[in-house]
């Protein structure tokens, strides 16, 4: 069949946004690439995951609906990928920068023997094979790198790509329920089922609004008023990686390269110095304000408004002004 192949894990039967940004890809590279697009959607209980999947354009969606695929552990999802890449020989396979995405691209690429190609910002496939641009040295650079001969294995930076948007009634991909022969033998980890926390607004990296804090806060309390101004935009609280190995908030708040990738509307940075490794998860932002003492802190070089000064006193004065003007 050759082609393109999105691998599509999904989450308590749904389908991950990210998702959306691995089609923009696929479209991008599709005439460069012929046998057609398909997907893969795994998981379990995924009717209404498959049903969305099937809005992206791709030429075929094949529906992979195990009980041993429930939870996000690799040994299922890759025996799964690994029998449905000998039925489809795809040319290309893309995959999400998800904990589970990372794991099966490796262990897809030692198993096959092909290419893997990681966190790439931009991807092309000519004649002389595949060219892709990837950020290095904490994101202060890219490089170009070439994979002459595929198959190839990509796996697209988060948010690097605009998510594709579903198509109308006429863009729906042809439905394969695919059955692969899996068994709890197969499983060399055994796992215990995920345990979410409970969330309150919108998720981080789905956020318009991002307000995170840095070191500069001086402890957890500040993040209180974060919590407050972001509720009243109806965005996300975030924090760099210093103030989470403090204590002072929980890792899912996390933002740069060891945290989560953001690309909101507006990115409010308070206390935050900037160092490379926080800017790598939020330079996607399309406004970057920053609040910072120092005027020579990092994240003044990257910000589209800064303001040199205590955050005891702008902060608190911003809350009021952003509750003022929304009527709260």
């Amino acid at each position: 069949m050759a082609g393109i192949l999105i691998v599509a894990p999904t989450t308590r039967g749904q389908l991950d946004p990210a998702f959306w940004e691995l089609a923009t890809v696929a479209a991008l590279l599709a005439p460069a690439v012929p046998g057609g697009t398909r997907v893969a959607v795994l998981g379990a209980g995924i009717a209404a995951a498959a049903e969305a999947a099937r809005a992206s354009e791709a030429d075929q969606v094949f529906a992979i609906d195990d009980n041993l695929l429930a939870e996000p552990w690799p040994d299922a999802h890759l025996a799964a990928i690994t029998e449905l890449w000998h039925h489809i020989n795809p040319d290309l396979v893309l995959l999400p920068r998800s904990t589970l995405g990372a794991e099966l691209a490796g262990r897809l690429a030692a198993r096959l023997g092909v290419v893997l190609v990681d966190n790439v910002v931009g991807v092309d496939v000519t004649e002389a094979g595949l060219t892709a641009t990837r950020p290095v040295f904490g994101g202060a650079v890219t490089a170009a790198v070439r994979a002459v001969r595929g198959p190839w294995i990509v796996v697209p930076h988060p948010k690097a790509f605009a998510p594709a948007a579903p198509g109308g009634a006429s863009a729906r991909a042809e439905l394969v329920a695919w059955s692969p022969t899996l068994a709890p033998d197969q499983l060399r980890t055994r796992c215990a089922p995920m345990v979410s926390r409970p969330a309150t607004g919108p998720s981080l990296n789905q956020a318009q609004v991002v307000v995170a804090g840095g070191a500069g806060l001086g402890g957890p309390e500040p993040f209180a008023l974060l919590a407050e101004i972001a509720g009243l935009m109806d965005g996300a609280v975030g924090a760099s990686r210093a103030a989470c190995d403090a204590g002072w908030v929980d890792t899912s708040f996390q933002v740069g390269m060891t945290g989560e990738t953001v690309a909101p509307a507006l990115y409010l940075a308070i206390g935050i110095s900037g160092a490379i490794q926080h800017l790598a998860g939020c330079l996607s932002s399309q406004v970057i304000v920053a609040i910072n003492t120092d005027p020579d802190a990092p994240i003044f070089r990257v910000a589209n408004y800064g303001v040199v000064g205590d955050w005891r006193e702008v902060v608190p004065a911003l809350r009021d002004a952003l509750a003022s003007e929304l009527g709260n």
